[in-house]
């Protein structure tokens, strides 16, 4: 009886050890940019990827003239009212990409603008208009940059910004952070670009995750933060949950049996 529990009480020692190492999180699992190359060895210099415009985008577009003609300008700041109630001070028009790529714009009529950067839709759109305004001063900015934050972090969903530029960090930061048991290695970017979908990984233990091309998100990006292996433990089925009561009572029982066994 004696030599029967003795690798029974082992086993179950070494099985709780194992639980509990499983169900432990690291402290390097917590911290970020603590591996790979020195900080002061990286490119100082960066340069922003180029976001360009899709299907279904939602461009704000301001037209303004360099010379004083309220007349010529009237058309563009009436679409800037049409969004206020009781004439409201005028906000930015927006203008949806349609399906056909293009825009409806007052007086120029469709633009197709899909494809291209803001900046090359800025010059585009200016080249329609001035046959009707004299110097045409044209702003053109994403209106619904949007991304969206699913997985192990704080506060998961969609988001939407008024601004182009938006890092892993920044996005991450307005999803609540990583939580407890997320994955700061393996951090999953999908991506749709021409049609095609692109994946992504990033590390954040890593400093030259500056330099990935997923480091800046694009229109659209889903970010995924996988969970850690202790999580999973965590949220195992109940028999298992129960596995991790009963192995140290088994244990004890045990060596109850064994001391009790010795002393006879």
């Amino acid at each position: 009886m004696k030599h029967f529990l003795y690798p029974v009480c082992l086993a179950a020692f070494f099985a709780l050890i194992v639980i509990l190492q499983s169900s432990c999180i690291k402290h390097r699992q917590l911290v970020n940019f603590d591996a790979g190359p020195p900080f002061d060895s990286l490119p100082s210099s960066f340069q922003h990827p180029t976001l360009r415009i899709q299907y279904d985008d939602l461009l704000a577009i301001t037209v303004l003239s360099q010379v004083a003609d309220p007349k010529a300008t009237a058309p563009f700041q009436a679409a800037a009212y049409a969004g206020t109630a009781g004439g409201g001070a005028p906000t930015e028009p927006t203008y949806l990409v349609d399906v056909h790529g293009c825009v409806n714009i007052p007086m120029a009529g469709r633009v197709r603008v899909v494809g291209l950067t803001t900046q090359e839709a800025r010059d585009t759109i200016s080249k329609y208009i001035e046959p009707y305004l004299k110097n045409p001063i044209v702003n053109v900015k994403l209106a619904n940059f949007r991304f969206s934050v699913v997985g192990e972090v704080n506060k998961a969903g969609t988001y939407t910004v008024g601004y182009e530029h938006v890092t892993i960090l920044e996005a991450l930061s307005m999803a609540g952070d990583i939580a407890k048991y997320g994955n700061r290695e393996n951090i999953l970017v999908i991506r749709q670009v021409d049609g095609q979908r692109q994946y992504g990984r990033i590390d954040l233990h890593r400093r030259d995750v500056f330099l990935s091309p997923f480091f800046y998100i694009q229109q659209g990006d889903i970010i995924y933060v996988e969970p850690l292996k202790a999580k999973v433990g965590e949220t195992a089925d109940v028999t298992t949950k129960y596995l991790q009561w009963a192995l140290p009572i088994v244990s004890a029982l045990g060596l109850l049996v064994t001391l009790f066994s010795t002393t006879k």
